[in-house]
């Protein structure tokens, strides 16, 4: 899957040559996302924590970028060893996004297959992986079924996955809330018509589409006290952008996914002291 990135996860490769938005704006960075976190914020002596996601202005055009994040930060975790326990408000989240694009989404079996397991999922407890596989179709293409990462990819050790009581939880729980934005610019895409093809025999693809970008907070808590807390603004809107990785969504998940693998990490043991030594006098 193309979700693999830096730290065991991806977004999208980068394939835009040249675009631009609609809109002139400034292209400075917010400086907020550079700050650096401690390491080990989020070292957890149980391994365990409750993931919690919550999104605002989710629209259909953005979900692929949702999704692959969210597989990212699965990936970070699991790759560490950590069991990870969504909450139910994102599978709320969840189910309310399918029932709201159940025909937008296509193929539509998939889309339904998958909203009836979260549906289950929910009404029983327990998150069936194996439900997932059923609305999975050969004949999809590969960009269909990443639009609905992580449901038709389980992660690795996807049974280390589990849903977290309604009632509540005393582990520590880890909130994201994003808040999605998005604009409308022009682009093109270079490609060969064949490997090794001369210059003469690219094609140039113009079109226009969607660039999306998102704010978010988070954050680390644990019996209603805050732990660890971080803002990341959204970036601002440039006029053009190369590559994917010049990109508001990209710049704003990587920034997350590094202090996450910051967190991860162990604190670095205090230096000691340098002993003194005493010299002895012999006769």
């Amino acid at each position: 899957m193309k979700m693999m990135l830096v730290f065991g996860l991806a977004l999208l490769l980068p394939s835009v040559v040249r675009s631009s938005t609609t809109d002139d704006a400034d292209a400075s960075r917010p400086t907020t996302n550079l700050l650096v976190v401690p390491e080990g914020w989020l070292q957890l002596p149980s391994h365990e924590l409750v993931l919690d996601i919550q999104q605002e202005f989710l629209e259909y055009d953005a979900r692929q970028n949702a999704g692959e994040f969210l597989a990212a930060i699965l990936n970070v975790l699991l790759g560490v060893n950590y069991a990870v326990r969504l909450s139910d408000e994102f599978l709320q989240g969840e189910i309310k996004y399918y029932r709201a694009n159940l025909t937008r989404e296509v193929p539509v079996e998939m889309s339904s297959s998958i909203l009836t397991c979260l549906e289950r999922a929910r009404d029983s407890g327990v998150l069936d992986w194996d439900c997932f596989k059923q609305g999975f179709t050969r004949s999809a293409e590969m960009k269909t079924t990443e639009r609905h990462l992580p449901w038709m990819a389980p992660p690795f050790r996807a049974k280390a996955v589990t849903l977290a009581r309604v009632n509540g939880t005393n582990l520590a729980c880890l909130h994201l809330s994003l808040k999605w934005a998005g604009r409308a610019y022009g682009g093109a895409v270079q490609y060969s018509r064949r490997p090794g093809s001369l210059p003469g025999e690219r094609v140039m693809v113009e079109g226009q589409r969607k660039l999306w970008a998102f704010a978010a907070v988070m954050r680390l808590t644990r019996d209603g006290q805050t732990l660890f807390e971080k803002t990341y603004p959204r970036e601002e809107w440039q006029k053009t952008y190369i590559t994917i990785y010049d990109q508001p969504v990209w710049k704003t998940s990587q920034a997350i996914l590094q202090d996450i693998a910051t967190g991860l990490r162990f604190k670095p043991a205090p230096a000691a002291e340098p002993g003194k030594t005493k010299l002895r006098q012999h006769s």
